[in-house]
């Protein structure tokens, strides 16, 4: 067994959590139900021809759960119902149409035809004909991007399938680790709460590496809400959250195939397979290999433009589900390996000359079990229970810096949901366990830093409780407070109230507000990562004095739905998010050039967001979605006597985005185009806060590709960065990479020119 299997063997031999996780193996909280409703939806139009469709929003009238269609119509509903219920099914440019269960003769499969037309309903989902769906019933403002939107692009990876969102930036920590990073509403996604089927995720030493874990073929959607979140799923959410779907065993082809190659000889393999095993279970395997051993160098600095990698990801899922006794268990096992070079290409440099070398190594272990029971009476009342246990190793060299660390986490869960008098009356209670243990070790070795071998280690120990209400007043009206109690036993107790608020003012305009408060424990090297890669002395002196990060997020919404030509709507939505923050650990960039300094925010740091979005159908197969946003994100820096208000640094003022979809008959072909404007960013001074201010280019970026589609293949090409837009000398001093002026930090801008790409999707069998 390798050594760092034994580690993990030996973690949980070392753990208390091993006593839990063995006792709680086969338990875990999902929704249950009495009775299984599956089947098909189809649409009719005009002329009477018949055909499956994509993404239709089907809901129970009365609790409101439910699903989305997947890529052949089908549809499964596993959520109780109440007598007397209807099944809706709701999609744009068709008239939403419904069938009452007690009607339904074959439970097993329910087909429901919807004919083409226009009707304005409270309940209708827009855009979910479209890659992004945008839901019209919930509180918070949700973006849902659905299988079609996933493959609008290759998506290889989680933060790849952003880059047709507005709502989210993607870019590089710096110019020589290939690490990704994700902002939202103006903020690192460090302040985002990122979960997996609602189990907290990319947390920690895994918060930079971890957005290329989560491959693009294995998901079913993903959804993103802006502003305060529930608090049933932790304290930790600032700026939103964003849940990433798998697929489900029982509900999947049995075997999947996608393989992906590009010009730069990435090459990368994604296979799911999954069984019915009997009535009552199922499971599915997913496994993920990526390579990239080229050494490319565009702009001639000698160092790679992306690292050599490899990458083996491997993910089994186990479902149980008996619906007479209304229990539901999911159980999963990740494993994950990577391996980074980066760095100066030996080669390109003169003999004698020391070479920069980057090499990264992360290991990622994680298992977890969620298990849901009816209990009672009342329909809808269940108990549920979440246990995760997660193991994360990381070695890292930047040249002559050195970082690495291990994690242990576990996360439990208790939920009980219930109602008082009827379902408009809803509440959620339970308690909840985190632990957090890092052990890290950083150092120095350039000789005008000299920075000794130091241990940066902190253990949390956080138990808690919380409530949740919501009342909805047949979905005209929808009010949700919650309210967490916790003790970090590091930074005692912490107070976590949100809530949000939904009003349909007519049945075309949807009004949302949002408030709430958000706590996190910083990780201040590894959520900055990229300054390793530069000369740059890391002030560690301060790491343990400081502050859990406290934050306010107060958010609005106004939404319209509108009718235009051809029986369609088109869809305005404007959002407007402020974040206060009351805490907050400062990586301090400003100060010096050959420094970074880490301490607590002494003055004001705010984030305030304002974007409109346009979605609508310019013709039968021809989807139009577009969106601007402005961002002003300021942060007050001090150096122990003075503070300085500035603009937080690397961060797009705005940027724009405009996608078009083209799809003909049954998608046998579908084409996709997107292009983003990205304005400029203030880019740290050389000369302390008084420097001479500088900013970068703003900068466009297009995309495109098309894609041949049938029952069983879809092969795809497509080009990122048309116009092969790069950002000049993104490595600053790169002839004297151990000099005290070497820095590939500071990053605004794509890295890679033109990619050329394409790829196969197999799908073996059928979904049942």
């Amino acid at each position: 067994m390798s050594e760092n299997y034994y580690s993990i063997l030996k973690c949980l031999n070392n753990q208390a959590t091993k006593f839990t996780l063995m006792c709680l193996l086969f338990f875990f909280s999902i929704s249950v139900s009495s009775q299984v409703l599956q089947g098909s939806v189809y649409g009719l139009d005009g002329e009477g021809n018949k055909e499956a469709l994509i993404g239709v929003h089907v809901y129970l009238s009365e609790s409101k759960e439910g699903v989305v269609t997947n890529t052949e119509g089908l549809f499964k509903i596993t959520e109780k119902f109440l007598p007397g219920e209807y099944i809706v099914a709701s999609y744009m440019g068709y008239v939403t149409d419904s069938v009452k269960i007690s009607a339904i003769n074959n439970l097993e499969q329910i087909e429901i035809v919807l004919k083409e037309g226009l009707e304005l309903e409270e309940t209708v989902v827009v855009g979910a004909k479209k890659g992004a769906v945008f839901s019209s019933i919930t509180p918070q403002k949700t973006e849902l991007i659905t299988t079609t939107g996933l493959q609008k692009m290759a998506c290889c990876n989680l933060s790849e399938s952003f880059e047709n969102s507005a709502s989210i930036t993607v870019g590089y920590t710096d110019a020589v680790s290939g690490a990704k990073q994700v902002q939202l509403l103006g903020l690192s996604s460090i302040y985002s709460q990122i979960t997996d089927e609602n189990v907290p995720m990319l947390r920690g030493l895994s918060s930079t590496y971890g957005w290329s874990y989560i491959p693009g073929p294995w998901l079913e959607s993903v959804q993103l809400s802006k502003g305060a979140s529930s608090v049933v799923n932790g304290y930790e959410s600032v700026s939103g959250q964003i849940n990433v779907e798998h697929k489900k065993p029982n509900l999947s082809e049995p075997l999947f195939i996608n393989l992906y190659v590009d010009d730069a000889k990435r090459m990368e393999a994604n296979v799911t397979t999954t069984t019915q095993i009997n009535k009552k279970w199922s499971t599915a395997l997913f496994a993920h290999g990526s390579m990239e051993k080229e050494e490319h160098d565009s702009n001639d600095d000698t160092f790679m433009d992306v690292p050599k990698m490899e990458l083996a990801n491997l993910y089994g899922r186990l479902f149980y589900l008996d619906n007479e006794s209304g229990i539901q268990s999911r159980f999963g096992v990740k494993l994950i390996h990577e391996k980074r070079e980066a760095g100066q290409i030996e080669s390109k440099i003169n003999s004698g000359d020391r070479l920069y070398e980057t090499n990264i190594k992360n290991r990622n272990f994680n298992v977890y079990n969620k298990t849901g029971i009816t209990i009672g009476d009342k329909q809808g009342q269940s108990l549920g229970l979440i246990n995760s246990f997660t193991y994360h190793e990381q070695n890292s060299a930047f040249g002559d810096k050195l970082y690495d660390g291990t994690q242990h986490s576990y996360y439990g869960n208790l939920l009980f949901s219930s109602y008082i008098g009827n379902t408009s009356h809803r509440y959620t209670t339970g308690l909840s366990l985190t632990y957090d243990n890092y052990k890290t070790k950083y150092e120095d070795r350039l000789p005008f830093n000299q920075t000794p071998l130091t241990k940066i280690d902190r253990e949390e120990v956080v138990p808690g409780a919380f409530g949740e209400y919501t009342y909805d007043l047949g979905g005209k009206f929808t009010f949700i407070a919650g309210m967490r109690v916790d003790h970090n036993s590091r930074y005692g107790w912490l107070f976590t109230p949100r809530s949000n608020v939904r009003y349909s003012i007519l049945d075309n305009l949807v009004f949302r507000l949002s408030a709430g408060r958000g706590c996190r424990s910083a990780n201040v090297i590894a959520e900055n990562i990229g300054l390793l890669a530069s000369s740059r002395m890391m002030d560690v002196s301060n790491i343990n004095d400081l502050n859990m990060e406290k934050a306010w997020n107060y958010g609005a919404n106004l939404t319209f739905y509108l009718p235009i030509w051809n029986s369609e709507m088109a869809t305005i939505s404007m959002d407007y998010f402020r974040t206060d923050f009351q805490d907050q650990a400062i990586a301090d960039i400003d100060r010096s050039k050959n420094n970074v300094y880490f301490y607590n925010l002494s003055g004001n740091s705010y984030a305030n967001v304002f974007q409109t979005d346009l979605s609508m159908t310019l013709m039968r197969g021809f989807d139009l979605f577009a969106a601007f946003r402005v961002n002003n994100t300021q942060v007050t820096y001090s150096d122990g006597t003075s503070t300085y208000k500035m603009e937080k640094p690397l961060t797009s003022r705005y940027r724009g985005l405009v996608n078009l979809a083209y799809a003909t008959r049954l998608r046998k072909w579908v084409f996709d185009a997107t292009a983003q404007f990205n304005g400029p960013a203030r880019i740290p001074g050389m000369n302390g806060y008084q420097s001479e201010k500088r900013e970068s280019e703003a900068f466009p970026v297009f995309f495109t590709q098309i894609t041949k589609n049938s029952k069983r293949f879809d092969i795809y090409l497509g080009v990122e960065n048309l116009l092969d837009y790069k950002q000049k000398n993104p490595i600053l001093n790169y002839n004297d990479p151990f000099g005290r002026d070497f820095d590939s930090s500071m990053i605004w801008g794509p890295l890679m020119g033109r990619k050329i790409y394409g790829g196969i999707r197999w799908r073996i069998g059928k979904l049942y």
